[in-house]
C-alpha cells in the first residue's frame, strides 16, 4: 500500500512551500474596491444550486493552498508528491531562479531589449540565435524590428485600451556547473506551454557563471488579456521550469527560501552591481544604520523574533512526516524519515538580512580568472576589502613594470600613466587658478619672493670680502689707469708737460676723492623687523585696494538695481 501523509500534515506543509501572499483588505460596497460586485454574487448564487460532486472514495479534497504547492490529484499521488519536494530540500537539490527584470514601452524599447538579450552588433561570433514562440531563430535585426513593430501594433490597436508597457523580460536560471543546453531546452518548452497564447522571444546567455535564459513576452496575448504576473504566477512558473529540468534528466528544485528555515536575502540586481564594483549600495547603509540603531536603543530586533516563529514552524511541520514516515513499514520511507531528521538538525539559526556579521565569512569562489577572496557580511569591511583587493592588483601591476618606461602595448599601465599625468595638470591648474582669482594670495606670493631675494642679498653681502679691502682695490685699479693714460701723453711730448703733470696730479685727487666717498656713506642694514615691517604695511595697501575695488562694484550694481536712471 502506497504511504500516505494526513490531511493536517498536507495542509501544513502546503503552507510551508506554498505560503499565502500577503493582500490587502478592501472595503465593502460596489466598484472596483469592493469585495463583491453583481456578477460575482450572481455566479456564487448560481454555483450554491447546482449539484456538487461526489466526494472520491478516499474522501481526502485537497484545499487551492495544498494543489497551489504540490498539484492535484488523489490523496496518494499528492502525498508523494509532497515527499519528493521535501527529500529534495533536505538534500540541498539546486534551485531554478525566475525572476521579472523590467518592461518595455514602445516599439523601440523592445528592439532595444531583442538587440541587447541577442548580443545584435557584437560580432557574428559572439551574436546569440533568437528563438521565437513560432519556432524560428532570429539574427537579422530588421527581423527583430518587425516584430517589435508587431508588438507594439498590437498594443495600440484599440484606443479603448489602457497605455502601458508593450512587453515583459524575464530570466530565468539556475546555478552554475548546469548544463546550458539542458538550461536552454527547458526554459524553450516552458514558453511554449506556459505562454501558448503569447509571442514570445527568448535566448540563452553563458557569459556568466551560471547559465541563463532571458525571456522577453508580449504583454497582450492573442485574445487581448494582459499579462501581469504576481507571486503566486511566480512560483508557478518556477515549479514548472523545474520539472521540464527534471524531465531532463537535471536536479531542480523550485521552493521558497522559508521552507529552508533561512531569511530571503531580497537582493536587488542593482545593489549587486554596485558591490562588484567595489562601493556599498544604499540598501547596506540602511540596514547597518538599523542595526545601530537597535544596539544603541536595546531593543530585540522584531525581524529575529518573527524568523524564530517561522523556522518553529517549518521545523514542527517537518517533525510531524517525520513521525509518520517512521510508522511505516516501507525501508524507503524509514531512509526518507532519517535524511528528514539530519535536515532539521543542521538548520542554521536564523539570521536577518539586515544584521551584519563581522564573525561570519563565506568564500567567494573565483570568477573571470580572479583568485578567491574572503568576504563578510558586513557591506562596509566588504567593499573596503574589495578596493583594497583593487588597490593591490593594480599596485602588483605598476611594479612589474620597469621604472621610468611604459609598455605602449599595455593599455593598462598606459591607462594609469595618463590618469597620473592628467591628475598632475589639473592639480598644477588649480593651483594657479586659486593664486589668480584671489588678490590677496598673489600679493603674499610676491612679498614672499621679495622677502626671499632680500634674504639672498644679505647672504652675499655676508659672505663677501672686506668693504675697505674691496675700497682698496678700486683705488689701486683706478690709480694704473690714470698712470698707463699719463704714460701714454708724456710719450707724446707736448710743451707745457710739468704743467699737464700737475694737472693730471690734481685730476687724480679728485678722482680719488669721488670714489673713496661712497665707501664712507654707513651702508643700510635691513633687520627681519624692518622687512616684517614693509610686508604687513604691502599687504595693507593691498587689502585697502581690494577693499575699494568690492565699494566701486557695488556702487556701480547698486545703480542698476531700479532699472535704468533718467
Amino acid at each position: 500500500m502506497t504511504f500516505r501523509l494526513s490531511p493536517g500534515t498536507l495542509d501544513s506543509l502546503a503552507g510551508v512551500f506554498a505560503p499565502p501572499r500577503k493582500r490587502r483588505s478592501r472595503g465593502g460596497g460596489r466598484g472596483k474596491g469592493g469585495a463583491w460586485d453583481d456578477g460575482a454574487m450572481l455566479a456564487c448564487a448560481a454555483a450554491s444550486l447546482l449539484r456538487k460532486a461526489a466526494p472520491a472514495s478516499s474522501g481526502y479534497r485537497p484545499s487551492a493552498q495544498v494543489k497551489q504547492a504540490f498539484g492535484g490529484g488523489s490523496h496518494a499521488a499528492i502525498s508523494a508528491r509532497a515527499l519528493r519536494t521535501m527529500e529534495r530540500t533536505a538534500r540541498g537539490v539546486p534551485e531554478v531562479m525566475v525572476r521579472v527584470t523590467g518592461r518595455q514601452h514602445g516599439g523601440g524599447h523592445v528592439l532595444a531589449n531583442m538587440s541587447y538579450i541577442s548580443r545584435l552588433g557584437h560580432g557574428e561570433d559572439k551574436q546569440i540565435d533568437l528563438h521565437t514562440s513560432e519556432g524560428e531563430v532570429l539574427r537579422d535585426g530588421r527581423d527583430m524590428q518587425e516584430l517589435a513593430q508587431d508588438w507594439q501594433e498590437w498594443e495600440t490597436a484599440d484606443e479603448a485600451r489602457r497605455k502601458g508597457a508593450t512587453s515583459l523580460s524575464m530570466i530565468l536560471s539556475m546555478p552554475a556547473h548546469t548544463d546550458p543546453d539542458g538550461v536552454k531546452e527547458a526554459a524553450l518548452a516552458f514558453a511554449r506551454e506556459e505562454f501558448a497564447n503569447r509571442s514570445w522571444v527568448a535566448a540563452l546567455h553563458v557569459d556568466r557563471d551560471h547559465p541563463h535564459v532571458h525571456l522577453t513576452v508580449a504583454r497582450r496575448d492573442f485574445d487581448g488579456r494582459r499579462f501581469n504576473p504576481d507571486s503566486d504566477d511566480l512560483l508557478r512558473y518556477r515549479q514548472r521550469f523545474a520539472q521540464k529540468l527534471r524531465d531532463r534528466g537535471i536536479e531542480a528544485n523550485a521552493t521558497p527560501v522559508q521552507a529552508r528555515g533561512v531569511d530571503a536575502k531580497h537582493e536587488p540586481i542593482a545593489a549587486r552591481k554596485v558591490r562588484e564594483q567595489g562601493a556599498v549600495p544604499q540598501i547596506d547603509r540602511n540596514r547597518a544604520d538599523r542595526a545601530r540603531r537597535l544596539h544603541k536603543t536595546g531593543r530585540p530586533d522584531p525581524a529575529e523574533t518573527a524568523l524564530a516563529k517561522r523556522q518553529a514552524v517549518v521545523r514542527d511541520t517537518f517533525q510531524r512526516s517525520i513521525d509518520e514516515l517512521r510508522t511505516s513499514s516501507s525501508f524507503v520511507d524509514q531512509v526518507k524519515a532519517q535524511t528528514l531528521r539530519k535536515f532539521i538538525a543542521a538548520m542554521p539559526e536564523p539570521v536577518p538580512n539586515a544584521r551584519a556579521l563581522p564573525d561570519d565569512r563565506e568564500i567567494v569562489p573565483a570568477r573571470r580568472g580572479r583568485e578567491q577572496v574572503v568576504v563578510t557580511n558586513d557591506p562596509i569591511a566588504a567593499a573596503l576589502a574589495r578596493t583594497q583587493a583593487t588597490n593591490a592588483r593594480i599596485a602588483a601591476r605598476r611594479a612589474s613594470l620597469p621604472p621610468r618606461a611604459i609598455d605602449p602595448d599595455n593599455p593598462i599601465a598606459a591607462a594609469l600613466a595618463r590618469s597620473e599625468a592628467m591628475t598632475a595638470k589639473i592639480a598644477e591648474r588649480r593651483a594657479q587658478e586659486t593664486k589668480a582669482a584671489d588678490p590677496v594670495m598673489l600679493a603674499l606670493a610676491r612679498l614672499e619672493a621679495a622677502r626671499a631675494e632680500i634674504e639672498k642679498r644679505h647672504q652675499k653681502a655676508g659672505d663677501a670680502a672686506d668693504p675697505l679691502a674691496a675700497t682698496l682695490a678700486r683705488i689701486n685699479k683706478a690709480a694704473e689707469a690714470l698712470a698707463a693714460r699719463g704714460r701714454d701723453a708724456g710719450v707724446a711730448g707736448t710743451p707745457g708737460c710739468d704743467r699737464s703733470a700737475d694737472r693730471t696730479a690734481a685730476e687724480r685727487s679728485e678722482q680719488m676723492r669721488a670714489l673713496d666717498e661712497p665707501e664712507r656713506r654707513p651702508m643700510p642694514v635691513y633687520s627681519a623687523d624692518s622687512v616684517d615691517e614693509f610686508l604687513r604695511q604691502t599687504l595693507e595697501r593691498v587689502r585697502a585696494l581690494e577693499q575699494e575695488r568690492c565699494r566701486m562694484l557695488q556702487r556701480d550694481r547698486s545703480h542698476d538695481r531700479g532699472g535704468p536712471r533718467r
